[in-house]
């Protein structure tokens, strides 16, 4: 296992943001994973991160450990239709195996920039296709037992799941995901896959950002919220709502938790104040 004593949270997150913690662990597979949970489980406070992508830490110390499953040996395997994948198993690496399976699934995820488990956590979805349409059940850690859970008798919505609310002294950790899928032609499922990160090129800026920082509301586009506000381009510092998406903040060099954190509360306010609309964020925000 890999320990950084003195890393600022900066260093595992997508949009580049956030202070020090006691510690980032890095285990390297899942036995050192589960090891640790079982030393921590209810005696340290820990917080999981995958890839870090819709977090934004604030540059303050955090008062506990942060373990990142980056470094975690994903798994992958197949029976029939069904596939199961570790949590540390990016998307695309999930669609690649699909891919090589005849599976389809994956295609359109592919195009997120997360991890299995994380997705699974924030109810992850793009392209009208959700995490959760296909899955078929869950294996957890929590008060140091490991067992399954049926998808039906789990909490989940658009870009949610119960996964959210976690503490940090018990959290339900995921280990590992099973998913039934469909056969379908290797050249169809690359081709979708194509078509969707063409249009996710086009259409998303380029540099250290989240994603989409809220999400759409009843079939509004945030962004053209946002854009028919004229708040695209407005800069704090080094942070910035990007010209191309108005859903997006770029940290275009060395922007702060207070400099995103003020875009994000300006898009909040001036959205409320024209259209009585209250968004829902997509970023998780850690103070």
């Amino acid at each position: 296992m890999i320990t950084k004593l003195n890393e600022n949270l900066s260093s595992i997150t997508s949009i580049g943001v956030g202070g020090k913690c006691k510690a980032i662990l890095f285990p390297e597979n899942e036995e050192e994973f589960i090891n640790l949970l079982k030393d921590f489980n209810g005696k340290e406070k820990y917080k999981i991160v995958g890839n870090g992508t819709n977090l934004l830490f604030s540059d303050n110390f955090h008062d506990y450990y942060v373990i990142c499953t980056k470094k975690i040996k994903k798994k992958m395997s197949k029976r029939k239709n069904c596939v199961t994948f570790s949590s540390s198993t990016t998307l695309f690496d999930a669609y690649q195996f699909c891919l090589k399976n005849h599976l389809s699934g994956f295609e359109k995820l592919a195009t997120i920039p997360g991890n299995i488990g994380g997705s699974l956590a924030s109810g992850a979805s793009c392209f009208k296709k959700s995490i959760y349409d296909d899955l078929e059940k869950i294996q957890v850690f929590y008060d140091d037992k490991i067992f399954w859970i049926d998808k039906n008798k789990m909490d989940y919505g658009y870009h949610f799941s119960s996964f959210l609310k976690n503490d940090l002294s018990k959290p339900f950790v995921i280990l590992n995901a099973k998913f039934c899928l469909k056969e379908e032609n290797p050249c169809k499922i690359q081709n979708e896959y194509l078509s969707c990160s063409i249009k996710r090129k086009t259409n998303q800026p380029i540099g250290r950002s989240f994603g989409c920082v809220f999400k759409n509301q009843n079939n509004q586009s945030t962004g053209m919220l946002v854009e028919n506000c004229g708040l695209k381009g407005i800069k704090k510092r080094d942070a910035i709502i990007s010209e191309k998406h108005g859903n997006f903040i770029i940290n275009s060099n060395h922007a702060n938790f207070e400099d995103i954190k003020y875009l994000i509360d300006l898009i909040e306010t001036t959205i409320k104040e024209k259209y009585d609309i209250l968004l829902e964020k997509d970023v998780e925000i850690v103070e």
